[in-house]
């Protein structure tokens, strides 16, 4: 398999290895390879790859639709939500959203953020980046999966509670709003839609703060939960 030009010069330049040092390869939809450098050919660089391997037990996947924060906050968001093992991240503009990102420049600077963080955190796949979407969107468009939307109303579910409850055969979407908050319109479309309502503390929380605290949960609990419950 001949590597791209960045990532040639990574392995070359910056790692600084030589053919017949081992390295990982993965695929973006999990799979994970043992591979062998080959001795350079000027700048191109390639790498012999045994047969992937993938566990018996696939991942349980879990997604993010968030509102999108301001500036440099969304990278952080976007990188740790990778490092943390999301499935996907749906950016959303909800209707108090104040950061609403169009065209495909972000979108892309997301993907490669999201790629970086698979390879330094050496997670089992890489996070997608959706287009943006609506709350109406969302339900419509993952319709089959269990949905949370985080919430601070108090009769809301706290977490840990809810992730006691989680069927691990569906893929779970956790929906979190801006720091306006919802509209009372997306409310109620989430009651019509029967969406359960979790919150994490009593405190207010940035919205990537509160996204990112949300998939530490769900993350943990998705790795030891999940086999402990089988």
């Amino acid at each position: 398999m001949e590597l791209s030009a960045e990532q040639s010069h990574y392995l070359r330049d910056v790692l600084r290895l030589d053919a017949g040092a081992e390295v990982e390869v993965f695929d973006d939809a999990g799979a994970v390879a043992r591979g062998v450098l080959q001795p350079f050919d000027g700048r191109r660089v390639v790498v012999e790859v045994d047969r992937p391997r993938r566990d018996e037990q696939p991942p349980w996947r879990w997604t993010i639709a968030s509102a999108v924060p301001k500036a440099n906050r969304a990278d952080w968001m976007i990188e740790k939500l990778s490092e943390l093992g999301a499935s996907a991240y749906v950016p959303l503009a909800a209707g108090r959203s104040v950061v609403v990102p169009e065209g495909q420049n972000k979108m892309q600077r997301w993907q490669r953020l999201a790629t970086e963080a698979a390879k330094q955190s050496r997670r089992r796949g890489v996070m997608s980046i959706e287009p943006l979407s609506t709350p109406a969107q969302v339900l419509h468009d993952y319709s089959d999966r269990q949905m949370w939307v985080l919430s601070t109303e108090p009769e809301a579910l706290p977490i840990p509670r809810a992730m006691e409850r989680v069927d691990w055969d569906r893929e779970l979407l956790l929906l979190v709003g801006p720091e306006g908050g919802w509209t009372a319109e997306e409310i109620a479309l989430f009651n019509e839609h029967g969406l359960t309502g979790v919150k994490l503390t009593e405190t207010i929380l940035r919205m990537e703060t509160a996204a990112v605290a949300a998939a530490a949960v769900v993350a943990c609990w998705g790795a030891s939960g999940r086999r402990t419950s089988r």
